[in-house]
Protein backbone atom coordinates (compact mmCIF):
# COMPACT_ATOMS: atom_id res chain seq x y z
CA UNK A 1 0.00 0.00 0.00
CA UNK A 2 1.51 3.50 -0.99
CA UNK A 3 2.49 5.26 2.03
CA UNK A 4 2.44 8.96 1.30
CA UNK A 5 3.94 11.25 4.21
CA UNK A 6 2.50 13.34 6.72
CA UNK A 7 4.46 16.63 5.18
CA UNK A 8 3.44 15.61 1.48
CA UNK A 9 -0.29 15.35 2.14
CA UNK A 10 0.60 19.13 4.15
CA UNK A 11 2.19 20.58 1.00
CA UNK A 12 -0.08 19.14 -1.16
CA UNK A 13 -3.25 20.21 0.47
CA UNK A 14 -1.83 23.76 0.88
CA UNK A 15 -1.25 23.97 -2.87
CA UNK A 16 -4.97 22.24 -3.39
CA UNK A 17 -6.56 25.02 -0.92
CA UNK A 18 -4.60 27.97 -2.73
CA UNK A 19 -5.75 26.96 -6.26
CA UNK A 20 -9.35 26.43 -5.28
CA UNK A 21 -9.02 30.21 -3.19
CA UNK A 22 -7.24 31.52 -6.33
CA UNK A 23 -10.08 30.05 -8.60
CA UNK A 24 -12.70 31.74 -6.25
CA UNK A 25 -11.36 35.32 -6.40
CA UNK A 26 -11.00 34.88 -9.80
CA UNK A 27 -14.41 34.14 -10.32
CA UNK A 28 -15.77 36.71 -7.76
CA UNK A 29 -13.18 40.06 -8.31
CA UNK A 30 -11.78 39.09 -11.57
CA UNK A 31 -8.11 38.74 -10.53
CA UNK A 32 -6.20 39.29 -13.90
CA UNK A 33 -6.99 42.75 -13.89
CA UNK A 34 -6.71 43.08 -10.00
CA UNK A 35 -2.99 41.54 -9.14
CA UNK A 36 -0.61 44.26 -8.78
CA UNK A 37 2.04 43.09 -10.89
CA UNK A 38 -0.61 42.88 -13.57
CA UNK A 39 0.39 46.01 -16.00
CA UNK A 40 -2.99 45.64 -17.82
CA UNK A 41 -5.04 47.44 -15.41
CA UNK A 42 -8.80 48.62 -16.63
CA UNK A 43 -8.52 52.24 -17.88
CA UNK A 44 -10.74 54.04 -20.42
CA UNK A 45 -9.41 54.59 -23.60
CA UNK A 46 -8.44 58.04 -25.00
CA UNK A 47 -7.40 58.61 -28.47
CA UNK A 48 -4.91 61.26 -29.99
CA UNK A 49 -6.47 64.66 -31.43
CA UNK A 50 -3.85 64.92 -34.06
CA UNK A 51 -6.09 63.34 -36.82
CA UNK A 52 -8.91 65.37 -35.66
CA UNK A 53 -7.37 68.50 -35.77
CA UNK A 54 -10.07 69.91 -38.02
CA UNK A 55 -13.16 68.39 -36.20
CA UNK A 56 -14.16 70.98 -34.27
CA UNK A 57 -14.05 73.38 -37.16
CA UNK A 58 -17.88 74.67 -37.78
CA UNK A 59 -18.76 73.91 -34.03
CA UNK A 60 -21.46 74.57 -31.87
CA UNK A 61 -21.33 77.37 -30.13
CA UNK A 62 -21.83 75.74 -26.09
CA UNK A 63 -25.22 76.25 -25.32
CA UNK A 64 -27.51 74.59 -22.63
CA UNK A 65 -30.71 76.30 -23.29
CA UNK A 66 -33.36 73.97 -22.20
CA UNK A 67 -35.48 75.53 -25.08
CA UNK A 68 -32.95 74.74 -28.07
CA UNK A 69 -34.61 72.42 -30.64
CA UNK A 70 -35.19 69.18 -29.41
CA UNK A 71 -33.91 65.64 -30.76
CA UNK A 72 -35.50 65.27 -33.74
CA UNK A 73 -38.21 62.22 -33.22
CA UNK A 74 -36.80 59.79 -35.43
CA UNK A 75 -35.63 56.16 -34.82
CA UNK A 76 -32.64 54.50 -36.37
CA UNK A 77 -32.02 50.82 -37.45
CA UNK A 78 -28.80 49.08 -39.01
CA UNK A 79 -29.98 46.27 -41.49
CA UNK A 80 -27.16 45.25 -43.57
CA UNK A 81 -27.41 41.72 -45.52
CA UNK A 82 -25.59 38.68 -45.35
CA UNK A 83 -27.14 37.55 -48.49
CA UNK A 84 -28.30 39.95 -51.02
CA UNK A 85 -31.19 38.19 -52.03
CA UNK A 86 -32.74 37.73 -48.46
CA UNK A 87 -34.07 39.72 -46.21
CA UNK A 88 -35.82 38.36 -43.24
CA UNK A 89 -36.69 39.56 -39.86
CA UNK A 90 -37.51 37.61 -36.61
CA UNK A 91 -39.43 38.35 -33.59
CA UNK A 92 -37.09 39.85 -31.42
CA UNK A 93 -36.92 42.63 -34.17
CA UNK A 94 -40.71 43.00 -34.39
CA UNK A 95 -40.64 43.29 -30.52
CA UNK A 96 -37.89 46.53 -30.80
CA UNK A 97 -39.52 48.16 -33.97
CA UNK A 98 -43.50 47.58 -32.43
CA UNK A 99 -41.94 49.52 -28.67
CA UNK A 100 -40.33 52.15 -30.51
CA UNK A 101 -43.59 52.46 -32.35
CA UNK A 102 -45.37 52.41 -29.27
CA UNK A 103 -43.90 54.02 -26.76
CA UNK A 104 -42.00 56.81 -28.94
CA UNK A 105 -44.51 57.14 -31.54
CA UNK A 106 -41.92 58.46 -33.57
CA UNK A 107 -41.92 60.48 -37.35
CA UNK A 108 -40.19 58.16 -38.74
CA UNK A 109 -38.28 54.61 -37.91
CA UNK A 110 -35.71 54.47 -40.95
CA UNK A 111 -33.93 51.56 -41.58
CA UNK A 112 -30.52 51.89 -43.42
CA UNK A 113 -29.82 48.92 -45.31
CA UNK A 114 -28.59 47.57 -48.59
CA UNK A 115 -31.23 45.42 -49.07
CA UNK A 116 -32.73 46.48 -52.95
CA UNK A 117 -35.46 48.51 -53.11
CA UNK A 118 -37.18 45.42 -55.13
CA UNK A 119 -36.83 43.12 -52.22
CA UNK A 120 -37.89 45.30 -49.95
CA UNK A 121 -41.40 45.59 -51.42
CA UNK A 122 -41.43 42.00 -52.19
CA UNK A 123 -40.67 41.34 -48.56
CA UNK A 124 -43.14 43.73 -47.38
CA UNK A 125 -45.75 41.97 -49.27
CA UNK A 126 -44.77 38.48 -49.52
CA UNK A 127 -42.03 37.49 -47.10
CA UNK A 128 -42.24 36.06 -43.35
CA UNK A 129 -44.54 36.89 -41.21
CA UNK A 130 -42.50 38.59 -38.99
CA UNK A 131 -40.71 40.03 -41.89
CA UNK A 132 -44.16 41.43 -42.85
CA UNK A 133 -44.88 42.44 -39.64
CA UNK A 134 -41.61 44.80 -38.92
CA UNK A 135 -41.71 46.28 -42.27
CA UNK A 136 -45.66 47.34 -42.12
CA UNK A 137 -45.32 48.92 -38.42
CA UNK A 138 -46.30 52.52 -38.95
CA UNK A 139 -43.51 55.11 -39.87
CA UNK A 140 -41.09 52.02 -41.09
CA UNK A 141 -39.49 53.34 -44.23
CA UNK A 142 -35.77 52.41 -45.55
CA UNK A 143 -32.85 54.48 -46.09
CA UNK A 144 -30.41 52.99 -48.56
CA UNK A 145 -26.88 52.70 -47.90
CA UNK A 146 -23.91 51.68 -49.23
CA UNK A 147 -22.31 48.78 -47.21
CA UNK A 148 -19.15 50.84 -45.84
CA UNK A 149 -16.02 48.65 -46.75
CA UNK A 150 -12.67 50.48 -46.55
CA UNK A 151 -11.81 53.56 -44.37
CA UNK A 152 -10.35 56.88 -46.23
CA UNK A 153 -6.79 55.10 -45.48
CA UNK A 154 -7.88 52.03 -46.55
CA UNK A 155 -8.46 50.00 -43.73
CA UNK A 156 -10.96 46.87 -44.53
CA UNK A 157 -14.33 47.71 -42.50
CA UNK A 158 -14.57 43.86 -42.73
CA UNK A 159 -17.62 42.97 -39.80
CA UNK A 160 -21.12 43.63 -39.86
CA UNK A 161 -20.45 45.21 -36.30
CA UNK A 162 -18.04 47.71 -37.59
CA UNK A 163 -20.08 48.78 -40.92
CA UNK A 164 -23.25 49.65 -38.10
CA UNK A 165 -20.63 51.60 -36.27
CA UNK A 166 -19.61 53.89 -39.34
CA UNK A 167 -23.30 54.09 -40.79
CA UNK A 168 -25.04 55.40 -37.30
CA UNK A 169 -21.77 58.24 -37.52
CA UNK A 170 -23.69 59.12 -40.63
CA UNK A 171 -27.02 59.10 -39.69
CA UNK A 172 -27.46 60.52 -36.69
CA UNK A 173 -24.77 63.78 -37.77
CA UNK A 174 -27.04 64.15 -40.85
CA UNK A 175 -30.66 63.45 -39.76
CA UNK A 176 -30.66 63.36 -35.60
CA UNK A 177 -32.78 61.41 -34.15
CA UNK A 178 -33.05 58.32 -31.96
CA UNK A 179 -30.39 55.35 -32.80
CA UNK A 180 -31.34 51.74 -31.61
CA UNK A 181 -29.92 48.44 -31.63
CA UNK A 182 -32.26 45.76 -32.91
CA UNK A 183 -31.95 44.35 -29.55
CA UNK A 184 -32.80 47.02 -27.50
CA UNK A 185 -36.33 47.39 -26.49
CA UNK A 186 -38.20 50.50 -25.36
CA UNK A 187 -39.32 50.74 -22.15
CA UNK A 188 -40.89 54.42 -21.91
CA UNK A 189 -40.78 57.16 -24.09
CA UNK A 190 -37.58 59.22 -24.25
CA UNK A 191 -39.58 62.58 -24.57
CA UNK A 192 -37.95 64.50 -21.77
CA UNK A 193 -34.82 63.09 -22.59
CA UNK A 194 -35.58 64.44 -26.46
CA UNK A 195 -36.64 67.84 -24.80
CA UNK A 196 -33.76 68.27 -22.19
CA UNK A 197 -31.55 71.00 -24.00
CA UNK A 198 -28.90 68.51 -25.02
CA UNK A 199 -27.09 67.84 -27.95
CA UNK A 200 -27.02 64.49 -27.48
CA UNK A 201 -28.17 61.77 -24.52
CA UNK A 202 -26.03 58.29 -23.88
CA UNK A 203 -26.07 55.73 -21.18
CA UNK A 204 -23.41 54.19 -19.31
CA UNK A 205 -23.24 50.72 -19.87
CA UNK A 206 -23.80 48.06 -16.94
CA UNK A 207 -20.66 45.72 -16.21
CA UNK A 208 -19.47 43.18 -14.04
CA UNK A 209 -15.81 42.99 -14.52
CA UNK A 210 -13.92 45.85 -13.69
CA UNK A 211 -12.35 45.47 -17.04
CA UNK A 212 -15.56 46.21 -18.60
CA UNK A 213 -16.61 49.32 -16.10
CA UNK A 214 -16.68 53.05 -17.30
CA UNK A 215 -17.80 52.98 -20.55
CA UNK A 216 -20.48 54.41 -22.61
CA UNK A 217 -23.09 51.93 -24.21
CA UNK A 218 -23.30 52.38 -28.24
CA UNK A 219 -26.75 50.32 -28.60
CA UNK A 220 -28.33 53.48 -27.58
CA UNK A 221 -27.59 57.00 -28.77
CA UNK A 222 -29.88 60.22 -29.12
CA UNK A 223 -28.59 63.04 -30.94
CA UNK A 224 -29.63 66.40 -32.77
CA UNK A 225 -28.00 66.63 -36.37
CA UNK A 226 -24.81 67.70 -36.85
CA UNK A 227 -24.04 67.83 -33.33
CA UNK A 228 -20.39 68.23 -32.17
CA UNK A 229 -20.42 64.58 -31.15
CA UNK A 230 -21.50 62.96 -34.10
CA UNK A 231 -19.79 64.67 -36.49
CA UNK A 232 -16.16 64.18 -34.38
CA UNK A 233 -17.33 60.84 -33.95
CA UNK A 234 -17.94 60.07 -37.60
CA UNK A 235 -14.38 61.16 -38.35
CA UNK A 236 -13.02 59.79 -35.67
CA UNK A 237 -14.22 56.67 -36.80
CA UNK A 238 -12.61 56.90 -40.27
CA UNK A 239 -9.63 58.20 -38.56
CA UNK A 240 -9.05 55.06 -35.73
CA UNK A 241 -10.97 52.18 -36.79
CA UNK A 242 -7.92 49.33 -36.89
CA UNK A 243 -10.16 45.97 -37.49
CA UNK A 244 -10.39 45.61 -33.61
CA UNK A 245 -13.71 44.78 -32.52
CA UNK A 246 -15.79 47.26 -30.94
CA UNK A 247 -13.51 50.09 -30.87
CA UNK A 248 -16.12 52.26 -31.37
CA UNK A 249 -16.82 51.63 -27.46
CA UNK A 250 -13.93 53.34 -27.18
CA UNK A 251 -14.15 56.25 -29.03
CA UNK A 252 -17.41 56.89 -28.42
CA UNK A 253 -16.75 56.90 -24.54
CA UNK A 254 -13.53 58.75 -24.96
CA UNK A 255 -15.34 61.82 -26.73
CA UNK A 256 -18.65 61.90 -24.50
CA UNK A 257 -16.83 62.62 -21.77
CA UNK A 258 -13.89 64.65 -23.33
CA UNK A 259 -17.36 66.74 -24.47
CA UNK A 260 -19.35 66.53 -21.37
CA UNK A 261 -17.85 69.30 -20.27
CA UNK A 262 -18.48 71.67 -22.99
CA UNK A 263 -22.43 73.17 -21.91
CA UNK A 264 -25.78 71.71 -23.81
CA UNK A 265 -23.06 69.01 -25.02
CA UNK A 266 -23.48 65.54 -24.23
CA UNK A 267 -25.81 64.18 -21.10
CA UNK A 268 -24.50 60.98 -19.62
CA UNK A 269 -27.14 58.99 -17.95
CA UNK A 270 -26.99 56.24 -15.19
CA UNK A 271 -26.49 52.57 -16.63
CA UNK A 272 -29.98 52.09 -15.87
CA UNK A 273 -31.13 53.97 -18.50
CA UNK A 274 -29.71 51.84 -21.23
CA UNK A 275 -28.74 49.05 -20.27
CA UNK A 276 -29.31 47.87 -16.76
CA UNK A 277 -27.81 44.59 -17.67
CA UNK A 278 -24.42 43.36 -19.03
CA UNK A 279 -23.35 41.00 -21.82
CA UNK A 280 -21.94 39.03 -19.38
CA UNK A 281 -23.34 35.60 -18.80
CA UNK A 282 -24.21 36.17 -15.15
CA UNK A 283 -26.49 39.34 -16.10
CA UNK A 284 -27.75 37.65 -19.10
CA UNK A 285 -28.46 34.52 -17.11
CA UNK A 286 -31.12 37.29 -14.59
CA UNK A 287 -32.16 38.80 -17.62
CA UNK A 288 -33.66 35.64 -19.98
CA UNK A 289 -34.12 32.66 -16.93
CA UNK A 290 -37.40 31.30 -16.77
CA UNK A 291 -38.53 31.62 -13.44
CA UNK A 292 -41.52 28.92 -13.94
CA UNK A 293 -43.09 29.64 -10.70
CA UNK A 294 -43.34 33.28 -11.06
CA UNK A 295 -46.72 34.92 -10.18
CA UNK A 296 -48.58 35.30 -13.64
CA UNK A 297 -49.76 38.57 -13.34
CA UNK A 298 -47.72 41.71 -12.63
CA UNK A 299 -47.95 45.10 -11.26
CA UNK A 300 -47.86 48.61 -12.63
CA UNK A 301 -44.19 48.90 -11.22
CA UNK A 302 -43.30 45.86 -13.49
CA UNK A 303 -44.70 47.04 -16.59
CA UNK A 304 -48.26 45.45 -16.83
CA UNK A 305 -51.79 47.19 -16.36
CA UNK A 306 -55.21 46.67 -16.22
CA UNK A 307 -57.02 46.24 -19.76
CA UNK A 308 -56.50 49.63 -20.67
CA UNK A 309 -55.10 49.46 -24.25
CA UNK A 310 -52.19 51.04 -23.74
CA UNK A 311 -48.94 50.63 -21.56
CA UNK A 312 -48.91 52.57 -18.63
CA UNK A 313 -45.46 54.85 -18.52
CA UNK A 314 -43.68 53.85 -15.57
CA UNK A 315 -43.10 55.95 -12.41
CA UNK A 316 -44.38 58.97 -14.22
CA UNK A 317 -44.81 60.37 -10.57
CA UNK A 318 -43.24 60.86 -6.77
CA UNK A 319 -46.71 58.54 -6.08
CA UNK A 320 -46.09 56.17 -8.39
CA UNK A 321 -41.83 55.67 -7.56
CA UNK A 322 -43.11 55.31 -3.42
CA UNK A 323 -45.53 53.19 -4.16
CA UNK A 324 -43.52 50.60 -6.33
CA UNK A 325 -40.99 50.69 -3.49
CA UNK A 326 -43.44 49.74 -0.89
CA UNK A 327 -44.61 46.52 -3.08
CA UNK A 328 -41.21 45.88 -3.11
CA UNK A 329 -40.66 45.60 0.55
CA UNK A 330 -44.16 43.40 1.30
CA UNK A 331 -43.10 41.16 -1.00
CA UNK A 332 -39.57 40.85 -1.96
CA UNK A 333 -38.97 38.49 -4.84
CA UNK A 334 -34.56 38.60 -5.34
CA UNK A 335 -34.47 37.75 -8.93
CA UNK A 336 -37.12 40.45 -10.16
CA UNK A 337 -34.90 43.34 -12.02
CA UNK A 338 -36.44 47.06 -11.14
CA UNK A 339 -37.21 48.59 -14.73
CA UNK A 340 -38.56 51.47 -12.93
CA UNK A 341 -35.64 54.35 -13.81
CA UNK A 342 -35.19 52.56 -17.62
CA UNK A 343 -36.01 53.78 -20.70
CA UNK A 344 -34.39 51.22 -23.18
CA UNK A 345 -33.56 48.15 -22.25
CA UNK A 346 -30.19 46.58 -24.36
CA UNK A 347 -31.19 43.41 -23.90
CA UNK A 348 -27.95 40.87 -24.77
CA UNK A 349 -28.59 37.37 -25.63
CA UNK A 350 -25.69 36.15 -27.43
CA UNK A 351 -25.36 34.29 -24.37
CA UNK A 352 -28.53 33.10 -24.22
CA UNK A 353 -28.39 29.16 -25.28
CA UNK A 354 -26.57 29.06 -21.85
CA UNK A 355 -28.83 30.20 -19.74
CA UNK A 356 -30.50 26.95 -18.70
CA UNK A 357 -33.51 26.67 -16.70
CA UNK A 358 -35.24 24.11 -18.93
CA UNK A 359 -35.07 27.14 -22.12
CA UNK A 360 -33.75 26.52 -24.92
CA UNK A 361 -32.55 30.14 -25.33
CA UNK A 362 -34.70 30.82 -28.28
CA UNK A 363 -37.27 34.72 -27.71
CA UNK A 364 -40.17 33.41 -28.52
CA UNK A 365 -44.15 34.49 -28.76
CA UNK A 366 -45.14 32.12 -25.77
CA UNK A 367 -41.96 32.65 -24.02
CA UNK A 368 -42.96 36.58 -23.56
CA UNK A 369 -46.31 35.39 -22.78
CA UNK A 370 -45.49 32.91 -20.07
CA UNK A 371 -43.58 36.10 -18.82
CA UNK A 372 -41.80 34.35 -16.25
CA UNK A 373 -38.26 35.98 -16.76
CA UNK A 374 -37.34 39.51 -16.31
CA UNK A 375 -36.94 39.86 -20.03
CA UNK A 376 -40.18 38.73 -21.18
CA UNK A 377 -42.27 40.95 -18.20
CA UNK A 378 -40.54 44.06 -18.95
CA UNK A 379 -41.71 43.65 -23.28
CA UNK A 380 -44.81 41.97 -22.43
CA UNK A 381 -46.67 45.31 -22.02
CA UNK A 382 -45.67 46.02 -25.95
CA UNK A 383 -46.56 42.51 -27.24
CA UNK A 384 -49.59 42.16 -25.47
CA UNK A 385 -51.03 45.54 -27.17
CA UNK A 386 -50.07 44.59 -30.70
CA UNK A 387 -52.36 41.57 -29.99
CA UNK A 388 -55.23 43.84 -28.57
CA UNK A 389 -54.18 45.90 -31.74
CA UNK A 390 -54.76 42.88 -33.93
CA UNK A 391 -50.88 43.32 -35.19
CA UNK A 392 -50.16 39.88 -33.73
CA UNK A 393 -53.37 37.34 -34.41
CA UNK A 394 -54.57 35.86 -31.39
CA UNK A 395 -54.68 32.27 -32.18
CA UNK A 396 -51.18 32.58 -32.41
CA UNK A 397 -51.15 33.30 -28.94
CA UNK A 398 -52.81 29.84 -27.70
Amino acid sequence: MLQIPWGAWRRYGTILLVSVAAVILYAYIDLSYSLPWNPDRPSLPMFPAAPLAKACDGALPPSADVNASPIPNLVHYIWLLGDPAVLSFDFKVFISVYSAHLFFRPDKIYFHTDASPELWERTKASGSDWSRRVLNIPGVEPKYVDNPRLTTSGVEIDTFGAKSDFIRAYALRDLGGIYLDVDAIPLRDVAPLRRSGFANVVGGATALAPKHTGYVNTGVWLSRPHSNLAVIFAEAMDAFYNGVWAISVGILTDLAYRLHAVPGEVLIMNPRAFAPASFELADTIRLFRPYRDAAPLLSQGDGDNADDGLPKQLSNTCADALAWLQQREHAPETWKMDFSATYVLHAFDDDAAKVGGGWDGKITLSYVLARQSNYARAVYPAIRHAIKAGVIPVEETT
